[in-house]
């Protein structure tokens, strides 16, 4: 038989609402404290389902049946909760199947008790019917039921403790949501225990319709409010943690709210005595440096930091920490050990102060042109090979001087204006003018683009006087032979040497049982091999300063496709007739290398899918584009930060060596687009 009561529907509705979080979580939330929420969300809904067909039903056989029924969910409950606050308090570890086991031993002792009441009474002594606005039962509890009880209540409290110990030492932000989680926990407690004690309002109502909406409400709120599933404190932990940089959190009282390890060694002092801590009272020689308390948030500062006996240079950079509201609640203050580099730029600065002043004194002639060939600006050197003055010169188009005989004039002044307008410097040519005084002179002219946002604004020549080389020319083609020969030998030697690491590292990785090892091998192999097969291109090409590049890159695809043994990939390769000097394809082929092996590692869990590779050149510009159709990089990933070295290593080549721009498309699977400026790139024969 069946009863209408009033807390029929509400505890299906409760039911209802608590799943649809559950699967919610579970679809939206990878991490494993998402899931172990959602675990617990759907013991809730099964124990106010159970309790609203125990209040439903007449006969007590069936109350009895459903109310075993709801100690599966309470059983449930208790361990996923302790299992999601070790999960959430950086305590993962703790989660081993050992444990889990451990932890489980009671409840399933419990679990079997139950369902065997009948024949011991351990849980339960008597259950009677007890009349009143509706049926209801009435249990006398035997013995085991409290220790159940106080085995739950244990698993419970524990995990409030861990919580609150991260509450003392979290910041604000995250305070939040580790005081919604102990309400969560707090409430069934409460709640149980007037029931129990037969204080609550109505002594034949559980838990279940009083606790779990709130329940549900603050884990709604904890989960889409902060979502916790995505960014747990301790998350925040471990990045920081294991950042080869100072970091440390100020609060708006500049007083340290969290620092790591890389700060406790420049303080000198372990993060739990500085927690707490005004920074000026803990390390004054840091605070004297900066402007307190007023912080600029985004600057960037130069520090000078004693330690170990040595000054050492940090750059300092403040950001600031916002809650939900976007309102400032603290800083963080990153500082970074820039020693190194900062004596590396000293160097280099005096190493251009070395090569200004060679060039400035060059042997060589340097002639500064506008685009439309007028001479702006030359050295001491042309005014020595062309017998011309300095005045003579400058404001006057090359090809209106009478050094140029006829013939030549023309040839030069079309050869002038095909390097403007395909922006396609010459390396180097050979002209036979005329001085002042008419005497013949034999010039190797070099030139160069300058550019300024992209377009060109003059072009710089280098000069240089080899009148008296030309009697010895039969003697210098001969050298230049040799020179070939030469350069084939060493792109000969260079492959063979990358070979050779190449082939190290994977006879080392064949020693290696560490699988993250051994892939770290295979992606090094992999990348020296990119740069051996480009020597190997240039070693067999007729000409030395290019490379046929979709062979290339065919010939690189098929070595990745058999490293990983990805078969059933297919290759889709479309690259226009475009010839690449060494300078742009190592870094092309290092990144269609890292961005190749990436899809291969991930992007086909099913070992099937496509890959496409084009190369065009558009309006001034060379477009690479990789794209795969897998399962695509998810949007929480910012390839620009990853700790991943490949990607890393793919920005740096794009935006560093190669002066482009890097976008990805996460439309279909992933796409790659690296654009970067066409002049300089080409190889001239």
């Amino acid at each position: 038989m069946w009863q209408e009561t009033p807390y029929t529907l509400p505890l299906v509705a409760v039911a209802a609402v608590t799943t649809v979080a559950a699967l919610h979580i579970r679809r939206k939330h990878q991490v494993a404290a998402a899931r172990t929420v959602s675990l617990v969300l759907f013991a809730g809904a099964g124990w106010a389902l159970t309790y609203a067909l125990e209040m439903g039903v007449v006969g007590l056989y069936y109350k009895i049946l459903f109310s075993k029924l709801q100690y599966m969910s309470v059983i449930i409950i208790t361990v996923a909760w302790l299992i999601f606050t070790f999960q959430y308090t950086g305590h993962e570890k703790w989660v081993t199947r050992r444990n889990v086991v451990l932890m489980s031993l009671i409840p399933l002792i419990t679990l079997l008790l139950v369902f065997t009441n009948e024949y011991h009474a351990l849980v339960w002594s008597s259950v009677t019917i007890r009349e009143g606005p509706f049926v209801t039962s009435a249990y006398s509890h035997g013995p085991w039921f409290w220790v159940h009880t106080g085995y739950s209540y244990f698993l419970i409290l524990s995990g409030c403790l861990l919580l609150i110990s991260l509450l003392i030492h979290s910041q604000t932000f995250y305070r939040w949501q580790i005081i919604l989680l102990l309400l969560a926990a707090f409430f069934p407690m409460f709640q149980n225990a007037l029931y129990l004690l037969g204080l609550g309002p109505l002594s034949y109502l559980g838990v279940v319709i009083v606790t779990f909406p709130a329940v549900s409400l603050a884990a709604a709120w904890t989960l889409f409010h902060f979502r916790p599933g995505d960014i747990l404190p301790v998350a925040r932990g471990t990045v920081i943690e294991g950042m080869s940089d100072g970091v440390m959190v100020l609060d708006n009282q500049t007083r340290i709210v969290d620092a790591n390890p890389v700060v406790e060694q420049l303080i000198g002092c372990p993060a739990s005595q500085l927690i707490g801590q005004p920074i000026k009272d803990v390390w004054p020689e840091w605070v004297t440096q900066m402007e307190f308390p007023n912080m600029d948030t985004g600057r960037e500062i130069e520090i000078q930091l004693h330690q170990e006996r040595k000054q050492r240079t940090y750059d300092v950079r403040i950001s600031p920490l916002t809650d939900w509201r976007d309102r400032t609640i603290s800083h963080v203050v990153v500082l970074r050990d820039i020693t190194e580099s900062k004596r590396a730029a000293e160097l280099l600065h005096e190493s251009e102060e070395k090569f200004r002043t060679i060039f400035e004194h060059a042997n060589d002639g340097i002639v500064l042109l506008d685009s439309c060939g007028t001479i702006i600006d030359v050295n001491r050197k042309v005014e020595d090979i062309f017998k011309y003055n300095r005045e003579d010169l400058i404001g006057k188009r090359f090809f209106e001087l009478n050094f140029p005989d006829m013939e030549n004039m023309t040839e030069l002044a079309d050869l002038f204006t095909d390097i403007v307008n395909k922006n396609e410097p010459i390396p180097l040519i050979l002209v036979e003018v005329k001085d002042k005084s008419g005497n013949d002179i034999y010039a190797e002219v070099s030139t160069k683009l300058i550019k300024r946002n992209g377009n060109v604004q003059g072009v710089l020549s280098i000069v240089r006087d080899i009148t008296q080389r030309k009697k010895a020319e039969k003697k210098i083609k001969e050298a230049l032979k040799e020179k070939e020969v030469l350069l084939r030998e060493i792109h000969h030697r260079v492959k063979n040497n990358l070979q050779i690491i190449s082939s190290l590292l994977k006879l080392q990785s064949t020693y290696i049982k560490d699988e993250q090892y051994t892939e770290m091998l295979r992606d090094s192999q992999n990348r020296v091999r990119s740069m051996a097969l480009i020597h190997e291109k240039l070693y067999h090409s007729e000409n030395l300063l290019n490379i046929d590049f979709e062979t290339y890159i065919r010939s690189l695809t098929d070595e990745l496709i058999r490293s990983y043994g990805a078969a059933e990939v297919a290759m889709n390769i479309k690259v226009d007739t475009i010839a690449i000097g060494v300078d742009t394809a190592i870094p092309c082929g290092l990144i269609i290398n890292e961005l190749v092996s990436n899809s291969l590692k991930h992007a086909f869990p099913d070992g099937k899918g496509e890959i496409t590779i084009t190369l065009h050149a558009i309006d001034g510009t060379i477009e690479l584009t990789v794209s795969d159709t897998g399962v695509g990089i998810p949007d929480t990933v910012d390839f620009r930060t990853t700790e991943t070295l490949g990607l890393r290593l793919v920005t740096i080549l794009a935006e560093d060596q190669l002066d482009g721009d890097i976008t990805l498309k996460r439309d279909a699977g992933t796409e790659f687009c690296i654009t970067f400026p066409a002049q300089n790139r080409y190889a001239h024969g």
